[in-house]
């Protein structure tokens, strides 16, 4: 049977290590904390044993989830916004997550996606999967900064997360869900906004985007502005057939159903 009996010595440590780093830290930050009171291997060793106790959770290679009580040794007391900008710095939280976060989603989903311009990757923890999907530096903007947890979280706007979802995933069901909340919550969107980043986000986006806003007859002058005189052409999907003429997109009227 595990010695699940933290001591006070190991007590003082950990307290000190959330109070210093919060209760996901890396390897470097534990192993500072603990060579104040142990050697170099013996802390190694005992950083190990409390990871074998359940004290200490590996993350991912390198990263750490302190368990304040062996109570509770998922992590549904830590929130999955700070798990995953701890995974990759340089990330920020964005569709389906990014939507709850904005009140406009409400299905529980296992798989939390950001964006990074980082390699993609992906990681599983706790019964989560954790996707980073790696995209060019123009689309790494339209997020906000919050601290929780002690922690600083990226997480998309909700106007970004909707690009988003039409940029990383040209299916029928990002389309139609897009179309959804734009029907549903146009009010408490910011419209201009998400023209301004349909625009940052080039000629694809920036049609599915204004052919979404007529079929709301929503206001779609600023992306047209943009469009008009261009004779290129782009898809919702690779299954679209019927054509558009004045956004010059091939869509699937079940979209907009």
């Amino acid at each position: 049977m595990k010695n699940t009996i933290l001591s006070e010595k190991d007590a003082k440590l950990i307290e000190k290590a959330i109070i210093q780093y919060g209760r996901i830290l890396s390897i470097h930050n534990l192993a500072a904390i603990f060579n104040e009171l142990y050697t170099d291997n013996s802390a190694h060793n005992r950083i190990n044993q409390l990871v074998n106790a359940g004290w200490l959770r590996r993350i991912k290679q390198g990263l750490y989830l302190i368990v304040d009580s062996l109570s509770a040794r998922s992590q549904n007391d830590i929130s999955l916004y700070v798990i995953a900008n701890s995974l990759v710095s340089e990330s920020y939280i964005t569709l389906s997550h990014a939507l709850n976060y904005h009140q406009m989603f409400d299905q529980y989903d296992k798989t939390i996606t950001s964006i990074t311009v980082k390699n993609s990757k992906k990681y599983n923890f706790d019964n989560h999967i954790y996707n980073f999907s790696k995209v060019k530096k123009d689309m790494y903007f339209g997020f906000i900064e919050k601290r929780e947890g002690g922690k600083i979280i990226k997480i998309a706007e909700a106007e970004k997360a909707l690009i988003d979802y039409l940029y990383l995933d040209a299916s029928f069901g990002s389309a139609s869900l897009v179309f959804e909340k734009i029907r549903d919550h146009h009010l408490e969107l910011d419209l201009n906004k998400l023209q301004t980043y349909a625009v940052r986000s080039g000629f694809t986006i920036l049609r599915k985007i204004g052919f979404i806003l007529d079929a709301l007859n929503l206001n779609s002058e600023q992306v047209f502005n943009i469009i008009k005189g261009n004779r290129g052409s782009s898809y919702f999907t690779a299954d679209s057939k019927l054509f558009n003429a004045k956004w010059r997109i091939y869509y699937d009227d079940r979209i907009i159903r």
